[in-house]
């Protein structure tokens, strides 16, 4: 499946999409935004890969340009469609596109597809307090802070605290529509 934005495009994830994962991830600058500490390794990756290609509750998603280059990944986790919820999650890894808007774009491109496609209700993600780019991204899109966890995650050698956000289909405020949704030639 491609959600089609006016300014990027949101695909599936294929096995040859696991190199820039790492590599993203294993960036510190782009590590410092995420709850991960450790060190992705392309072997371990492929085989994570592999166990979600199958996993129902999750849908993931490479964020491309228009003309076709992957600049970060995205998707829904603990998809429960009896509750109508999920928690989304997304990294902008190509730091030129910092502050463009395309995890704005890319964000709204998904919620606005997981309320209208998947029927949900509500989506909701954990982000560092001191993330304030996402806290930015996702309060456009009428995101609200439900509640702080105190000292919730241990990262980068210290407790810190997160913030538990939510957006319900009623409070969306999406930034962009998607175009088109069209069915991908599955190459996993």
């Amino acid at each position: 499946m491609n959600i089609v934005g006016d300014n990027i495009k949101l695909r599936p994830m294929h096995k040859s999409d696991m190199e820039l994962r790492v590599k993203w991830f294993n960036d510190p600058e782009v590590n410092g935004t995420l709850f991960l500490d450790e060190q992705l390794d392309l072997e371990k990756t492929l085989q994570w890969f592999q166990r979600t290609v199958t996993d129902d509750a999750r849908r993931d998603f490479v964020i491309e340009t228009t003309d076709g280059k992957p600049v970060g990944f995205m998707g829904l986790v603990g998809i429960n469609h009896r509750h109508g919820t999920a928690e989304c999650y997304g990294i902008v890894g190509e730091k030129q596109y910092w502050g463009k808007g395309i995890g704005t774009g890319a964000h709204s491109l998904l919620i606005q597809w997981a309320f209208d496609s998947l029927g949900l209700n509500k989506i909701w993600a954990a982000v560092n307090m001191k993330n304030t780019a996402i806290l930015k991204v996702t309060e456009k899109l009428g995101f609200r802070v439900e509640g702080t966890l105190r000292q919730e995650k241990y990262h980068q050698g210290k407790r810190v605290d997160v913030f538990r956000i939510a957006v319900l289909r009623d409070e969306f405020k999406p930034t962009s529509a998607y175009k088109e949704i069209s069915q991908s030639n599955k190459q996993l």
